[in-house]
């Protein structure tokens, strides 16, 4: 006697044969193979130069698999170092790291120190001390003054206040490169128990601008007409220009108004 299956009884049994073996394979992978699976292989896309041992040492993986991989906190452990701004990690079968590392964009320059060897401090866009130590001459970036006291040490982030001012020198520079890179210093000026000014020198011509607490492109680009129009002048006599409020005074050599 023959005994034909149905195509349809046919198909289950076949169905459920795939999703025994799927099964299998994934609890062999599961609590056989991944527990033993150590991280062989790292791919890095990064805009920071790292080597191979320095990437490991921060990595800080120590034989780890892939059952004992938490990706949240070698995350957190890399956006521990002051220069690293994002980082995002996912796995890569079998025995692969994917890690995407972003920096930290210098934005603006603190001077360190009151010797003759001057040395700088830079900050991101969010006021976070990128680079301590580091030489003058290397750096292309205005640089910010300020008597209020706070010394930028590597991590640390600077006050409120200064952290406005590199916000707008931010959009300046995304919205309006060629005006932030005419911006040579900025002062903070204060004037009073509450609130600053700022001083604005421009990399063309010595007269610094008095400016309100704004540096949208409008206001640069306003002090910007105003010390172009006194360069006709003979602007040598000139100590600064002051556009405060929507109004323009310049304050002549030894005097105190225009």
């Amino acid at each position: 006697m023959t005994r034909r299956w149905k195509p349809g009884r046919k198909f289950t049994v076949t169905l459920i044969a795939i999703l025994l073996s799927i099964l299998l394979v994934e609890t062999f992978w599961v609590f056989i193979v991944s527990p033993r699976l150590t991280i062989g292989k790292i791919f890095l896309e990064s805009d920071i130069e790292i080597s191979d041992e320095k990437l490991l040492e921060m990595l800080g993986l120590g034989g780890r698999t892939w059952t004992s991989l938490d990706e949240r906190s070698v995350q957190r452990r890399l956006e521990s170092y002051p220069i690293i701004r994002e980082v995002r990690i996912s796995r890569v079968f079998p025995d692969g790291l994917r890690v995407y590392i972003f920096r930290r964009q210098p934005m603006a320059a603190v001077l360190l120190g009151e010797d003759e060897v001057q040395r700088i401090a830079i900050l991101d866009e969010e006021g976070y001390v990128i680079q301590a130590e580091g030489k003058i001459n290397d750096i292309d970036l205005p640089i910010l003054t300020w008597s209020f006291p706070y010394k930028p040490t590597l991590g640390s982030q600077v006050p409120e206040t200064v952290r406005g001012v590199l916000s707008d020198l931010s959009r300046l520079k995304r919205d309006e490169p060629k005006l932030f890179d005419l911006i040579s210093e900025i002062e903070f000026i204060s004037h009073g128990e509450v609130g600053y000014d700022l001083k604005v020198y421009m990399n063309h011509i010595p007269i610094p601008v008095l400016v309100d607490m704004d540096l949208s492109p409008k206001s640069v680009r306003h002090a910007l007409v105003v010390i172009d129009v006194l360069e006709l002048t003979d602007f040598e006599t000139i100590d600064e220009a002051d556009i405060r409020g929507g109004h323009v005074v310049y304050r002549p050599a030894g005097r105190h108004g225009g």
